[in-house]
């Protein structure tokens, strides 16, 4: 018998008694003691949209959450403590647009913890893939408070990573800050330094209804119709792979893991229960695209040194965006200048309108005074949503319309007082 096992658990919709019966099953099976633990449950929840429709392909379901909680509170867990660090907004602000608290009401013993107000430490990662990385990690997962740590990623296409699963979704116990630091072609060895620190002690994808494309937000749903579970973080990830048909070889930070023995990476190695479900529901996923020529009106320039991971990846999630949602005739007129050795000439600089040119990250730098500059390597995704929409003549962007501002307001006067008073 393999000592990794995956289990593929069939699952049509997203209905939370369901998914409690199936999930406590499995768990029933392992023989493990949950009375008066203490669970941790690591969602991603990476787009605060209160439309579940809308975000079906992008974040872990709420009603995936609510039905495992269930299942640790059944088992009389001490506490279940849901957790998530800040996306476009405070965590405070997403908790409250997804619709978590609702989907977990009469669940006894769970807990939100906000990971963007939590105690962080520096952790020195022992042989990092990044030579000197130290990461500010949760500490409630460094010391003894966690006894059991779940994960529940999505299963979809990323922009950045290539796919989101159990590893990236690591991604998100950390804050904005650090996922910026080595967001750039460093981002797979980022990830796969955050998953030395601590591996989860099970996986349970949401694969019922995936993403193909370009993620995080802008995946097409693929109905996959399953649960992908295990105890080994790289077994399931690898079994996600199978199912997209994709080589988990592709996957840096899954490779890298796979040769620090964190893992398998052959599918072989793998014992699956369920495999011919499994295979049923096979299919090739499409994407991610990274091209930017993604209208003739609109003109790239691009360097010949150019972190696909960070300023590439980044500004096509900017451009899906507009093109997806408003069409994408509203890019022509447009120019983007980025990355490192370009040599524009001057007689095409002269042309350029500022307001209709985007200048984005440090490596395009000599280019600043002729068009809006974005600095950083890579800059700030979320301030650039902004001023993408504030400096330049594009329109305001699509995901403006999502915002809830009563309970942007809300959140942040609820966090601000709970900074003073510590209540």
């Amino acid at each position: 018998m393999s000592k990794y096992q995956v289990t593929i658990i069939p699952q049509e919709k997203y209905d939370s008694d369901e998914i409690t019966r199936k999930v406590g099953t499995y768990l029933d099976k392992q023989e493990i003691d949950f009375v008066d633990k203490t669970i941790f449950l690591k969602p991603s929840f990476v787009f605060p949209v209160d439309d579940q429709d809308r975000t079906i392909a992008t974040n872990t379901h709420i009603a995936l959450v609510a039905g495992v909680a269930r299942v640790f509170s059944e088992r009389r867990a001490g506490k279940i403590i849901i957790a998530e660090h800040r996306t476009m907004g405070r965590a405070r602000y997403t908790f409250a647009m997804v619709g978590i608290k609702e989907a977990v009401e009469g669940i006894q013993n769970v807990i939100f913890c906000y990971l963007d107000e939590k105690a962080m430490k520096s952790v020195a990662i022992k042989n990092p893939f990044i030579k000197g990385h130290a990461i500010k990690y949760p500490k409630m997962l460094l010391d003894e408070t966690i006894d059991y740590f779940v994960s529940i990623p999505k299963l979809k296409g990323n922009n950045y990573a290539g796919v989101t699963l159990s590893v990236k979704n690591n991604l998100g116990l950390i804050s904005k800050k650090e996922r910026l630091r080595y967001h750039d072609d460093r981002l797979h060895e980022h990830l796969a330094d955050i998953a030395l620190i601590r591996q989860p002690d099970l996986v349970i994808t949401d694969a019922i209804v995936s993403g193909e494309g370009n993620g995080p937000s802008e995946t097409d749903p693929v109905k996959t119709s399953m649960l992908i579970v295990g105890s080994n973080c790289l077994a399931v990830d690898v079994v996600c792979c199978y199912l997209m048909e994709k080589d988990p070889n592709e996957v840096r930070h899954l490779k890298l893991l796979n040769e620090r023995g964190i893992g398998p990476l052959d599918i072989n190695e793998v014992e699956m229960t369920n495999k011919a479900y499994l295979d049923s529901k096979r299919k090739h996923f499409s994407g991610p695209d990274l091209n930017l020529n993604v209208h003739p009106g609109l003109k790239v320039y691009k360097g010949e040194d150019i972190c696909n991971q960070g300023c590439v990846a980044f500004i096509r999630s900017y451009l899906d965006s507009y093109g997806r949602n408003l069409g994408w005739d509203v890019l022509t007129g447009m120019t983007i200048i980025v990355g490192k050795d370009l040599d524009i000439p001057e007689e095409e600089l002269k042309k350029l309108e500022k307001k209709k040119t985007i200048v984005y990250g440090d490596c395009a730098r000599k280019y600043k005074k002729y068009g809006v500059y974005f600095e950083g390597c890579p800059p700030d995704y979320i301030k650039a949503i902004f001023n993408i929409s504030l400096k330049t003549k594009l329109p305001n962007n699509p995901y403006f319309q999502y915002i809830s501002y009563p309970k942007l307001i809300k959140t942040w006067i609820v966090y601000l007082l709970q900074r003073v008073f510590r209540f």
